[in-house]
């Protein structure tokens, strides 16, 4: 009797071969989804920063003279 673990054992290896076509694009998308995802979750959960009123005074200007 032969033990099918043993001729199992015997065969060759299986060649990895590099991932590609719909493979790698269906990656590409699910990783541009998480980048997504991450940077809204990381934005702060708040009002969104106030406009500057036109009329507020600047600080770029010098008054001296």
């Amino acid at each position: 009797m032969v033990d099918p673990g043993s001729a199992r054992a015997l065969r060759p290896l299986r060649q990895l071969t590099l991932p590609g076509g719909r493979t790698l694009v269906r990656a590409g998308l699910v990783a541009a989804l998480l980048g997504l995802a991450a940077a809204i979750l990381h934005t702060p959960a708040g009002c969104p920063p106030a406009a500057v009123p036109s009329n507020a005074p600047t600080e770029a200007v010098s008054t001296a003279r």
